[in-house]
């Protein structure tokens, strides 16, 4: 009889997670328009300087939607802890694609740092992400009291909560997860995250390792790999492979020589498989830091916005029970290309790609525009016949079969 109830169970909830999924909810845009709270004061503390701010935040909801409880997902804006705000245009496009989708959108702020001084000392750099996670834990429990309290005015799952940050953002989010008490900590960090007011007090409302549905990384590290542990929650990683800001394995942000060493996504990749925790891993095989947007202005910059959306909504409906297999999310195995001569007038040819005859090459310019695409055969190709003028350009060769890409630099004179 046990078995029976037990199976009756699954049945159950599988039936639940794909429903909740019905008419394209969560996986396309099914509602036209969104609409949006502004300005919403979540907690206040004292900042960096001493005086007490708000800490703000926008909500975006779909409009018209009659459904009683939706997933929340939180999204928090980079700027190395200096910079940074929920107004950047890549925070409102990010707020508007899923609240196209049904989600409920958070795009908050954090306490930010007076001055860049704040990157040259690791007391400083570490007390700011310190200000950032606990501003994170505070949102979750803004959340759950206002559903708890206040007649939960935006509709939120609390079971269904998605973290998600870019650059030092992502430092908040990831830190909120997987950092906890039990972890081996150095010495001289807890005496400064305790300065203050520590971040593991306070926030027992949940267990924010195992009780948050799913979190994104976008360009992020953790101060150590040994944080993630085998009884953590699934993430997302997106990450350049030739990031100047934030290493794309072990390093120093900014290379910056009195910053303490972190752990980037890649490392974080293979320390999570080896635990058995699913992590799905986009890399962009270019120079740059959360390519999606500039980190200045927020400016929202394509191919890659789309791609990261893509690759979150595919993250997120894996986690919702939308998607039966993690497969509907491909890690990209990316290898540099060696392209020769380089510079060139008028050719080039490719090293070792013999296992690409066959399938795709591609051509970017600088702007990340595609000008050139076609199967390729594995000869010389001509600049003049494909029609590349003078610049800079990025040559990739993708492989469909094994998901490998090779991406190299060209430069035409």
């Amino acid at each position: 009889m046990k078995k029976v109830y037990t199976l009756a169970f699954i049945v159950c909830f599988v039936f639940k997670s794909y429903s909740q999924c019905e008419g394209g909810r969560f996986i396309n845009k099914i509602f036209t328009q969104t609409k949006s709270t502004k300005n919403i004061a979540y907690s206040t503390a004292r900042n960096s300087s001493g005086f007490m701010q708000k800490i703000m935040m926008d909500v975006y909801e779909p409009k018209n939607d009659t459904v009683s409880l939706r997933p929340l997902v939180i999204f928090e804006h980079g700027g190395a802890y200096w910079t940074g705000t929920k107004d950047y245009q890549s925070q409102i496009a990010m707020g508007e694609e899923f609240a196209k989708r049904g989600y409920v959108v958070s795009s908050a702020t954090y306490r930010l740092e007076g001055s860049f001084a704040s990157l040259l000392f690791q007391e400083l750099m570490l007390k700011a992400v310190a200000r950032g996670v606990q501003d994170t834990k505070e949102l979750v429990r803004y959340f759950y009291n206002s559903a708890r309290d206040s007649a939960n005015p935006f509709r939120i799952d609390t079971t269904k909560i998605f973290l998600c940050g870019a650059s030092a953002g992502s430092f908040n989010v990831m830190h909120a997860v997987y950092l906890d008490s039990l972890d081996n900590l150095n010495p001289q960090w807890r005496i400064w995250l305790d300065q203050v007011g520590g971040v593991f007090g306070h926030y027992d409302f949940i267990n924010f390792g195992t009780d948050i549905l799913g979190v994104v990384n976008i360009n992020g590290a953790l101060g150590d790999k040994s944080y993630l542990d085998n009884q953590h929650i699934n993430f997302l990683s997106v990450h350049n492979i030739h990031d100047p800001e934030i290493p794309f394995n072990r390093g120093k942000p900014y290379s910056i020589p009195t910053l303490m060493d972190v752990d980037g996504s890649n490392i974080l990749h293979k320390r999570a498989d080896s635990l058995g925790i699913y992590n799905p891993f986009y890399i962009i095989p270019t120079v740059g830091h959360t390519s999606f947007s500039t980190d200045l202005f927020g400016t929202v910059e394509q191919p890659y916005f789309d791609s990261t959306v893509w690759y979150m909504n595919k993250f997120f409906t894996y986690q919702l029970g939308c998607s039966s297999t993690p497969t509907a999310i491909k890690i990209n195995k990316t290898k540099i290309l060696n392209v020769f001569p380089n510079p060139t007038i008028d050719e080039f040819y490719m090293q070792s790609v013999q296992q690409f005859i066959g399938q795709t090459i591609s051509i970017t310019d600088i702007s990340g525009k595609e000008v050139y695409r076609a199967v390729f055969n594995g000869k010389l190709v001509s600049t003049k016949e494909i029609g590349l003028t003078k610049g800079l350009y990025l040559v990739r060769l993708t492989s469909d079969k094994s998901q490998e890409i090779n991406v190299g630099k060209l430069l035409v004179e």
